[in-house]
């Protein structure tokens, strides 16, 4: 063979190699994904509840994400405990092994959107989004300092349960959308008394209203939007917490707990839509509240205006440092902003989806109403109006330490019911901690 021929050979030879190198890299990349897109969730649900399919919808959005990415992976993580998650995703951020994107543990999103753990969304929002599709209360629980750090996947606002049967008894109407914190306190007077005559009060208007639901049912914003700026020592916080002394005062010495609730000797209890959502149909209402008739309605407020629904909403993030930034944003929209996702979720779940339009579909109407709720318990329409204009929680580093603190010594104060003269103290440790 002359030199020029077994050059020629060489050649096309390694070319050849090449080639099938090529492909056959290409091959295993579409069926075996080179990317690995690491997603950090928790097991069991964000909103303490039972719930029986806890990564059934995660995996069909990522079968549905890895069909329209052939050469991606995703991956978690699972049987990580809500409760150990936190801890679980500190460690990985120390050590550089952040998931690409994840579910972000419950009191820390202030935490990680001021640390620069997080993505800036706006860009990819700018580009892609509607905003005005999520509900606005929503979509604020993922901001910081006017800037977008996560997305709401399922929000979890709460409402007043009521006892029907204990109010029919008393000769009350269930209240209806509107109803005031003077109804309340009236309702609640009414019904709180010795039912069987030996001369001890056995039934009672509420259990577990907080001052902080207290405060929400007359507007009250405890701090500005920075965080610099405390608003405990005001008249109308006064005024407030004065309404709630004067519900607990009607009790006498006895803490009204939600075991009570449970027996049907309360009227009145404060229930996440969740706990609703779980304990209404069957089976799980069976062992926990089928001795009585119940329903739930918005919270009161001081005036019909305002809107005294407190709000949890579960939020992702995208880590600072994936590397994968476009699909990761590709994998967030698909469970934030997808209906098809969110409505799955509304089906599966216990919460709310964030989007206005899947609340608003017919699909929704149709399960609310054959979810054993009842025709006139929990509609469309009220959940909407909880939603629009609830109440979003301040965003700044420090406030989950310092509302801790707050929830101490108003409780205290409470107790020892002086808190018209403990307010301004109250008032200063606060704003130490702020500085």
């Amino acid at each position: 063979m002359s030199k020029v021929k077994f050059v020629s050979w060489w050649k096309w030879g390694t070319l050849a190699c090449l080639i099938l190198a090529v492909g056959g890299w290409f091959y295993y990349d579409s069926q075996f994904g080179k990317i690995e897109l690491r997603l950090g969730i928790y097991s069991g649900g964000s909103w303490d509840v039972p719930n029986a399919k806890e990564y059934e919808l995660i995996d069909q959005v990522i079968e549905r994400f890895e069909k329209d990415h052939p050469n991606v992976r995703v991956t978690y993580e699972s049987g990580i405990s809500k409760e150990d998650y936190s801890s679980w995703l500190s460690d990985a951020i120390v050590n550089g092994e952040q998931p690409d994107l994840f579910i972000l543990p419950e009191n820390d999103f202030n935490l990680l959107a001021s640390s620069g753990s997080l993505k800036r969304l706006d860009p990819f929002i700018a580009r892609d989004l509607e905003v005005s599709d999520f509900y606005d209360s929503a979509y604020q629980a993922g901001t910081y300092n006017n800037i977008q750090y996560a997305l709401p996947f399922e929000s979890n606002p709460t409402m007043m349960c009521i006892n029907k049967d204990l109010l029919e008894k008393e000769g009350i109407e269930v209240p209806t959308k509107g109803w005031t914190l003077a109804d309340f306190y009236n309702i609640c007077k009414k019904v709180t008394r010795d039912t069987d005559g030996d001369g001890v009060i056995d039934q009672y208007g509420m259990a577990g209203y907080t001052w902080q639901q207290a405060l929400a049912s007359y507007g009250i914003r405890l701090f500005d939007e920075n965080g610099t700026q405390s608003y405990f020592n005001t008249e109308k916080v006064k005024t407030a917490l004065s309404m709630l002394v004067r519900l607990n005062a009607l009790n006498g010495s006895y803490h009204v707990g939600t075991e009570d609730f449970d027996k049907g000797r309360v009227a009145f209890l404060p229930m996440t839509l969740a706990q609703y959502r779980t304990y209404k149909p069957y089976p799980y209402h069976v062992a926990k509240y089928s001795s009585f008739s119940w329903t739930c309605i918005q919270m009161p407020a001081a005036v019909s205006s305002v809107n005294a629904t407190e709000i949890s909403t579960s939020l992702y993030g995208i880590s600072a440092k994936t590397k994968y930034d476009r699909l990761a944003w590709e994998f967030l929209t698909l469970l934030t902003d997808d209906k098809a996702t969110q409505q799955q979720l509304f089906e599966t779940s216990q919460g709310i989806s964030v989007l206005k339009g899947v609340m608003e579909n017919a699909e929704t109407k149709e399960i609310l109403k054959n979810d054993d709720f009842g025709s006139t318990s929990l509609t469309v329409e009220t959940l909407d109006s909880m939603m629009t204009g609830a109440i979003v929680s301040p965003k700044f580093k420090k406030y989950n330490t310092v509302l801790e603190k707050a929830d101490y010594l108003i409780t205290q104060s409470l107790e020892k019911k002086a808190v018209d003269s403990d307010l301004a103290e109250i008032q200063r440790t606060i704003e130490d901690l702020l500085k």
